[in-house]
């Protein structure tokens, strides 16, 4: 005997008896009887016995009137155990017919699958269907009906009603699901709502084309409305009505298109009032389901404050700069008097000897002068030869030949000598405009040791070193001159110190510059005394100098970073070994971006004097 898939629950519904008989002899058959059937059933579809699936097994329960039978379902329905199917016959006299008792029936349970057992007398299929309507839970069985039918109609109604059982309580399951996870949308709604709403920093979104979607009330309070309904009221477009500067909108959407986020995105944003104020951005670019529609969301950071004080900053460092230029000048001052005078002195020896000689020369030529005209006369008197000859004599010409034009020569050096002092003093001392220009690096660089020679040319030897193919470099020569020399004077000041225990000794500072790649890189070397390790991760900072007191005021190497790294966008960085030297290693871009407009961190300063 076949192993049934499943045990189903049939509900028999007939006033006759034997009809209640015939049922269970069908459907709940002894083995010989199933196997007949199987047998007629292959004979019947021409299939093998093994490639049919096994029959289910049914338990059976007659009810023999329409009242009878929906108690009956109505208990199994009580007690979770509700039948697959039910056979009604359509004429069951006294009581209800099979098209009342199907109604009631299905009122108790609407899952029940019924087979209508009608003769052809009975009702026709439009009378039934007005009825009972037109639904897929009944099937019409005609009498006398064939047992496969039987079976068959069995099998696939009870089939059915399984899956239609599995349905819906993956249906009741999924609901749970949509209906927990829904819960969870709405906690995690909620929650992001709450974010949302009592962020401290401004909250957007918007269209690629301005359109503001949403904002939060912060930004509402940073850009001086009173909510963000009033914002999203007034405010349709941000590019033409937020951004001060609708150009930094565009790069806005620029970089967002090339790199899909940005982080410290600053730009200038008008205020309710007309007032300004500066903020930056962080934003992303996110598409839509569709993916054919791009969001921009982000945040905006009040940076005003912070604004100001580096404006107050920027205005400090360009006077300290101013203070420190003009520190540099006081302490140049004597060296410069010193190195105009020494051209100057000889400029003037010689000028004194040319005026004697240029005397000496008027007197020859004045006696030449009487020769002359006695000889027109023909009255040349032995006196006359003699005076002239003695004039001659005392004139020394030979020597007036050979010192002359040496005099000559040397006073025109020394003037070609001061003018290039006052040359490389006036380039040194050029403020530069308020924008970059493109500059002459190594002729900066000649300029300001120059202007510096008295400081280096006592202790130490100048070796220049300056690529001959050296780009322009755009930037503010006037604090690059600076920047310079402070590495030259401090330079010479480590020199110093060596040459104090070497008398007589003399030291070398070395200035190179050279391309390297799209930076030109400018490197001040000596031969002083190194930098101390303790020292080295300060070096950089504001006031701070190994100098005594009244010797420096801590500020050279700081605006030297600040000249390079902050206002140039390059990088100052160097090498030291204690005893041996110091070289600082300038480099500047050559085609500069942005540049860098955060003082340095201490960390990053640490990181600068690890990694030279």
């Amino acid at each position: 005997m076949k192993s049934p898939t499943s045990i189903h629950r049939l509900l028999i519904v007939d006033d006759n008896r034997e009809i209640h008989k015939d049922f269970r002899k069908i459907l709940c058959a002894n083995t010989n009887e199933r196997s007949k059937l199987d047998d007629e059933e292959t004979y019947l579809f021409n299939e093998s016995s093994g490639s049919r699936c096994p029959l289910p097994e049914y338990e059976l329960e007659s009810a023999y009137q329409g009242q009878e039978a929906l108690e009956l379902v109505q208990r199994a329905v009580n007690a979770h155990s509700p039948y697959s199917m039910a056979f009604v016959d359509v004429r069951m006299p006294p009581g209800w017919d099979g098209i009342e008792t199907i109604t009631r029936l299905w009122e108790v349970d609407p899952n029940l699958q019924v087979v209508i057992c009608t003769a052809y007398s009975d009702y026709s299929w439009d009378d039934m269907m007005v009825k009972l309507g037109h639904t897929d839970r009944l099937v019409i069985l005609k009498k006398p009906f064939d047992n496969i039918e039987v079976l068959q109609l069995a099998n696939a109604m009870t089939e059915k009603w399984r899956l239609r059982q599995q349905t819906q309580a993956a249906m009741e399951n999924l609901e749970q699901n949509v209906a927990a996870r829904t819960a969870e949308v709405v906690r995690e709604q909620a929650k992001f709502r709450v974010i949302f709403e009592n962020s401290p920093e401004g909250i957007f979104q918007s269209a690629a084309d301005g359109t503001l979607l949403c904002a939060n009330s912060a930004l509402a309070t940073i850009l001086g409305y009173d909510s963000a309904a009033e914002l999203m009221e007034h405010v349709s477009n941000l590019g033409d009505q937020l951004y001060a500067d609708p150009r930094r909108r565009a790069e806005f959407r620029r970089q967002l298109e090339q790199h899909h986020s940005i982080r410290d995105f600053e730009a200038e944003m008008i205020c309710k009032d007309g007032s300004h104020k500066w903020t930056s951005l962080a934003a992303s670019r996110t598409a839509s389901a569709q993916e054919s529609t791009f969001y921009y969301n982000g945040l905006i950071f009040d940076i005003s404050a912070q604004k100001r004080a580096e404006q107050e900053r920027n205005g400090m460092e360009i006077h300290l700069r101013q203070a420190q230029k003009l520190e540099a000048i006081g302490q140049l001052a004597a060296g410069i008097a010193h190195e105009i005078n020494t051209p100057t002195q000889y400029v003037g020896d010689n000028t004194r000897f040319l005026k004697d000689a240029f005397d000496t020369v008027i007197r020859l030529l004045h006696s030449h002068g009487e020769l002359l005209a006695a000889a027109k006369q023909n009255a040349i008197t032995p006196e006359l030869l003699k005076r002239v000859e003695e004039t001659l004599v005392a004139a020394d010409v030979e020597y007036l030949f050979q010192q002359v034009p040496q005099a000559i020569q040397e006073t025109l050096e020394g003037v070609e000598r001061v003018a290039t002092i006052v040359r490389a003093m006036k380039e040194f001392s050029h403020p530069g405009g308020k924008e970059k220009s493109a500059s002459d690096l190594n002729k900066a660089i000649e300029s300001t040791t120059t202007v510096a020679r008295n400081e280096w040319k006592y202790v130490s030897d100048l070796k220049l070193d300056l690529a001959p193919d050296l780009p322009l470099v755009p930037c503010f020569i006037g604090e690059f001159n600076q920047a310079i020399l402070n590495l030259v004077v401090n330079a010479a000041h480590a020199i110093g110190d060596v040459v104090k225990q070497n008398p007589g000794a003399k030291g070398t500072i070395t200035i190179q510059t050279r391309r390297d790649g799209d930076h030109v890189e400018v490197r001040v070397s000596d031969t002083g005394t190194g930098i101390a390790e303790a020292n080295r991760c300060h070096i950089f900072e504001p006031f701070f100098t190994t100098k005594d007191v009244g010797k420096g005021t801590g500020q050279g190497l700081n605006l030297v970073y600040s000249t390079v790294v902050k206002k140039h966008g390059g990088t100052a960085t160097f090498e030291s070994e204690v005893g041996k030297g110091t070289t600082f290693v300038l480099r500047l871009p050559i085609n500069p971006q942005s540049p860098a407009t955060e003082k340095p961190t201490a960390g990053e300063l640490a990181e600068t004097v690890s990694n030279p």
